[in-house]
C-alpha cells in the first residue's frame, strides 16, 4: 500500500502551510508581461500565456517566420525540408534550450525517457535524491484531475524502490501534456525534472520564454526492441485499457520482429522524437531534422555507460552536489548489471541481431550518431566551465 501526504516544496502539508499563511499573511502574487500565477495554499493558478489557437492569422504567420528564420535548424530546410520540419521545427528551436545557451531558473530539465532502455532506473534515482518530478506518478497515485498544481509524496512500504515527490501532473501521456500546458508546470517552478516519452509533442508544455531542457539515456535499438518484446510476452494484459494480448506467447522472437516489420517505419525512437505516426515512412529529412535536434538540444547518456551518464546529467543540471547522491547511485546507478530480466539475449552480429537491427534500422543510424554525441560532449569546453 502505498500512501500520499500533499506537500510544498517547504516540506510542509496543506494544514501546517495554511497556519504559516494565516501568520504571514496572503501568499505573494508574482507577474510578468505574459504569465500570471498565484500561490494558495501551495497550489498554483495559471493564467495561460497566448497561443497559436488564439493568435491571428497574420501574428501566427509571423511567428512562424521570426522562429524558422532565426532557429539553428534552418540550416536543414534547404535541402532537407518537410511538412514536419516546416510546421514542427519553431517549436522544436524555440522551446527546447540549446545545450550551450546559459542556464535560466525559468528552464525546467525534461529527460526523454524511451520504453526499456532503463529510464525507470533514472527517475528512480533522481527520486531518492529527492528531486520533485511531474512523470506518471499523478496518474498510478490517482492525483491527476485537480485543476491546480501541488507537490505529493508518496510513501513506499515494501511494494516499491524509493519514496517520490512528484507533482500531480501525467506528463507521461499526450492528454496529461496538454493538462500541464494548460496548469502552467513549466512556469510554476514546483518541478526539479519532468519526463516523458512523446517529447515532439511536448513541446506544447513549453514557451521560448519557460524552455526545457532536454536530456536522455540510449539503449541499443536492437536490445531495446527484444527487451521490449519479451516484456510484451510475459505481460498478458495491457497496463491501460486492459487488453489481453494472448498471441504472444506463440510468437518467437524472430517471428514477432517479421511481423512488426510489415507494419513498422524502422524508425520507433525516431517517430517518437518527432511525433511521427509510426506507419508512415521515415524521410531524409526526418533523420536530418532528428540528427540536427539532439546535436543542437540533447544531453546524451548511454545505458551501457550509467554511472557515467548519471555524473554528466548531474555535473549539468547542478545536482552533483546532493547530500544523497553517492548513497542513491550505489543504490540506482548500477541496476542494469543486475537488473536485466531479458529471458535471453540476442548475439552481436548474429543473423537475428543483423535483422532485427535493420528492421529498425532508422533507430540504428540515430543511435551511432548518439554515441558520437556522447564522446563529443564529454570533451566540450562548455561542459566543463
Amino acid at each position: 500500500t502505498q500512501t500520499t501526504k500533499k506537500k510544498n516544496m517547504g516540506g510542509e502539508d496543506e494544514e501546517q502551510m495554511m497556519e504559516r499563511l494565516n501568520t504571514e499573511g496572503k501568499a505573494k502574487e508574482v507577474e510578468n508581461p505574459a504569465v500570471v500565477k498565484k500561490k494558495i495554499f501551495g497550489a498554483y493558478e495559471y493564467t495561460p500565456q497566448m497561443t497559436l489557437k488564439n493568435m491571428s492569422i497574420a501574428g501566427c504567420a509571423a511567428l512562424f517566420f521570426l522562429a524558422f528564420v532565426g532557429s539553428p535548424l534552418f540550416l536543414v530546410s534547404d535541402n532537407y525540408a518537410s511538412s514536419f520540419f516546416l510546421s514542427a521545427a519553431p517549436d522544436l528551436a524555440n522551446n527546447f534550450a540549446d545545450l550551450d545557451s546559459p542556464f535560466d531558473e525559468a528552464h525546467l530539465p525534461i529527460f526523454w525517457h524511451i520504453p526499456k532502455s532503463y529510464g525507470s532506473s533514472l527517475r528512480a534515482y533522481y527520486s531518492c535524491m529527492g528531486l520533485v518530478e511531474a512523470g506518471d506518478a499523478s496518474e498510478l497515485s490517482g492525483h491527476g484531475e485537480t485543476e491546480d498544481l501541488y507537490v505529493w509524496e508518496r510513501i513506499c512500504n515494501g511494494d516499491c524502490n524509493v519514496n517520490a515527490l512528484y507533482i500531480n501532473v501525467d506528463t507521461s501521456g499526450k492528454e496529461g501534456i496538454m493538462r500541464a500546458q494548460r496548469l502552467g508546470l513549466a512556469q510554476s517552478g514546483l518541478a526539479d525534472l519532468a519526463t516523458t516519452m512523446h517529447l515532439g509533442f511536448a513541446t506544447n508544455m513549453f514557451t521560448p520564454e519557460y524552455k526545457g531542457r532536454i536530456f536522455t539515456l540510449l539503449r541499443h535499438p536492437v536490445e531495446q526492441q527484444v527487451s521490449f518484446f519479451y516484456e510484451r510476452q510475459i505481460v498478458e494484459w495491457e497496463q491501460k485499457g486492459g487488453v489481453e494480448r494472448p498471441k504472444l506467447a506463440d510468437f518467437d522472437v524472430k517471428s514477432w520482429f517479421e511481423e512488426r516489420r510489415k507494419h513498422d517505419n524502422g524508425g520507433y525512437v525516431v517517430s517518437l522524437l518527432l511525433d511521427k505516426d509510426r506507419h508512415e515512412p521515415i524521410t531524409e529529412a526526418d533523420m536530418a531534422l532528428a540528427k540536427r535536434f539532439m546535436k543542437e538540444k540533447f544531453l546524451i547518456g548511454l545505458s551501457k555507460r550509467m554511472p557515467a551518464s548519471f555524473e554528466r546529467f548531474d555535473k549539468y543540471f547542478g545536482w552533483f552536489d546532493n547530500e544523497k547522491r553517492g548513497e542513491c547511485l550505489k543504490t540506482f546507478g548500477q541496476l542494469k548489471a543486475k537488473g536485466e530480466n531479458d529471458p535471453k539475449k540476442i548475439e552481436v552480429g548474429s543473423e537475428l541481431w543483423n535483422y532485427i537491427a535493420e528492421s529498425y534500422k532508422y533507430d540504428v543510424e540515430l543511435f551511432n550518431y548518439a554515441e558520437e554525441l556522447w564522446e563529443d560532449q564529454a570533451t566540450t569546453s562548455w561542459f566543463w566551465k
